[in-house]
């Protein structure tokens, strides 16, 4: 039987436990630091994503910051009732609604810039700038998004999201409903 040191020094070795402690400290850090601001990690890379992609429908800016529909639905609904950000209806579906950060968004996304650099510094406060660099690239491998970054990690042409080939996206937009809602399921 294993002592708690060893069942410890075990967990240290597990990427799966570490990435899950780094990003423990990393929403404590950046509340801390964007508190004053009342935004969560989640709202910031919703407002980032809509001040870099004017327009996007839910789904598409779902797909921009890797969240669920839902989680994205209730942050969007969150942010537009604090006037934060604004649906219109699509001009290019209008079964959707295209999102936009309001100027008053804008204002405290620059706001708070400050606040998020100062929270990404302590995060990796015992990392060298070179190790930062690593680190950093190190994670986008490992979800897989590094080779996408070199193509500046935007949707290409006829694709929902950076992941997403264009050949997938004119599949899923053909699909019935419930197929997709089976494909996605699994």
């Amino acid at each position: 039987m294993k002592n708690r040191s060893q069942v410890i020094a075990d967990l240290l070795d597990k990427p799966g436990h570490l990435i899950r402690r780094a990003h423990q400290m990393s929403v404590a850090i950046f509340e801390s630091e964007a508190s004053p601001f009342g935004i969560t990690a989640p709202q910031h890379v919703v407002m980032t994503a809509l001040f870099k992609n004017p327009g996007v429908d839910q789904v598409t800016l779902a797909g921009l910051v890797a969240l669920d529909k839902v989680t994205t639905g209730s942050i969007v609904a969150r942010l537009a009732g604090r006037g934060l950000l604004r649906r219109e209806h699509s001009q290019v579906d209008g079964r959707a609604r295209a999102l936009y950060l309001t100027d008053e968004g804008a204002l405290l996304l620059r706001g708070m810039q400050s606040a998020v650099r100062k929270s990404q510094r302590t995060l990796l406060l015992h990392l060298s700038g070179e190790e930062r660099k690593v680190f950093v690239r190190l994670l986008r491998q490992v979800i897989g998004v590094e080779e996408e970054l070199k193509g500046l990690n935007r949707p290409r042409k006829g694709a929902r999201f950076a992941t997403e080939r264009p050949d997938e996206a004119a599949a899923a937009r053909a699909a019935p409903r419930a197929s997709r809602s089976r494909r996605q399921a699994g």
